[in-house]
């Protein structure tokens, strides 16, 4: 079934608005159009979910229950459910066998509250709703912070830093985003606006640098979906990082790794964010093949800049130059901090002292530009 322009023009802006998917299929669950939030599916993109068999793409019991239902049901008549087993907490399905088209089926699900979710949680689920309504409406922006290099004091690359609300943290926002299952949707819309942006600035100088979570690391499909992003795009890989957040802690340690090596095996560098702020982070050194490491802010707080710290920062550098992974130092603000790095052997810098994050007004322009074009 094709939706016709009428429809499709009116269940987009819903669609939008309320975190909605809807989807076309044919008798076997394969889809053939679809609109709104493809993470309802646990995809980050709708084009994405074109050819994909629907009924795999919904929790299994689910989908086992849907599969029986559908050539069950009669054309014109609808069915509707929730699916309590979903990964994002809950969701309504309801399917319609389309009149006058045998073989052919609406599928819309959308996310609802679920039943187990206890008052305590109330305050994620809002910020969860927020974030949602926020990168689906295209209202997020991005802050831009250089990363130098201590010998010679150049810009070596920036990080690409998330912003909702201006200058506000963003921290509670991903924080329920993880919580929610909804973190891989805005890791996507982040690397697929950073590999735009590259390719719309030749400059071989500019070099980015985008978080991922630690979630979206241990799923191989939204792996696959960043790559498939990257390589879609033409500018020189080496010049776009990602960097896993320790935000999310990396259970599937194994899957984490085949991740890295699938994303560096597109050409890109990976690096490992937050180092030392979770007790598992050397066992993510040692189990993740990184390109460079980025020292957690904690490190130079002034109760902790002693001998102690400073011998583990010189000691880790050290290992990582053996390594071949660069070491990154961050939240430096004062130049007895710098020089503190600096003693240690750190071959990188950011924070305060070297510039403040800045919006980036260009960042989502390709983004905002093609949503303009497809609406």
């Amino acid at each position: 079934m094709a939706l016709t322009s009428h429809d499709s023009d009116q269940y987009r802006d819903f669609a939008f608005a309320a975190a909605d998917l809807l989807v076309s299929i044919d008798g076997n669950g394969r889809i053939l159009q679809a609109i709104g939030d493809a993470h309802l599916m646990h995809h980050p993109s709708t084009d994405r979910l074109l050819g994909l068999d629907a009924l795999t793409l919904i929790s299994e019991g689910e989908a086992s229950r849907l599969r029986q239902e559908l050539w069950a049901l009669a054309p014109g008549r609808r069915i509707a459910w929730q699916d309590v087993h979903s990964i994002d907490g809950g969701r309504t399905i309801v399917a319609r066998h389309n009149s006058g088209e045998p073989g052919r089926f609406s599928l819309a699900l959308s996310r609802t509250p679920s039943i187990g979710r206890v008052r305590g949680d109330s305050a994620s689920e809002l910020l969860a709703d927020r974030f949602r309504e926020i990168v689906m409406n295209g209202r997020l922006m991005a802050a831009r912070q250089p990363v130098v290099a201590l010998r010679t004091g150049q810009v070596s690359h920036y990080e690409v830093l998330a912003r909702f609300n201006g200058d506000e943290s963003p921290s509670g926002l991903i924080s329920a985003a993880e919580k929610s299952g909804q973190i891989s949707h805005l890791d996507y819309v982040m690397v697929a606006a950073a590999s735009a942006r590259l390719q719309g600035q030749p400059d071989p100088a500019f070099r980015l640098a985008v978080n991922i979570s630690g979630d979206s690391i241990q799923n191989v499909s939204v792996v696959e979906e960043l790559c498939a992003v990257i390589t879609g795009h033409a500018f020189d890989r080496s010049r776009l990082i990602l960097e896993i957040t320790e935000s999310a802690e990396i259970e599937d340690i194994e899957t984490a790794s085949r991740a890295v090596t699938m994303l560096r095996d597109s050409g890109i560098s990976v690096a490992l964010d937050d180092f030392g702020a979770g007790a598992a982070s050397f066992n993510y050194l040692r189990s993740l093949d990184v390109d460079s490491l980025k020292f957690d802010g904690s490190f130079l707080k002034a109760s902790t800049m002693n001998n102690r710290t400073q011998a583990l920062l010189r000691n880790i550098s050290r290992m990582c130059a053996e390594l071949n992974i660069s070491s990154v130092g961050e939240r430096v603000e004062t130049q007895g901090e710098l020089r503190f790095l600096q003693e240690t052997g750190v071959r990188y810098a950011q924070g305060f002292l070297f510039g403040q994050p800045r919006i980036d007004e260009d960042f989502f322009v390709r983004r905002r530009t093609s949503a303009k074009n497809a609406a």
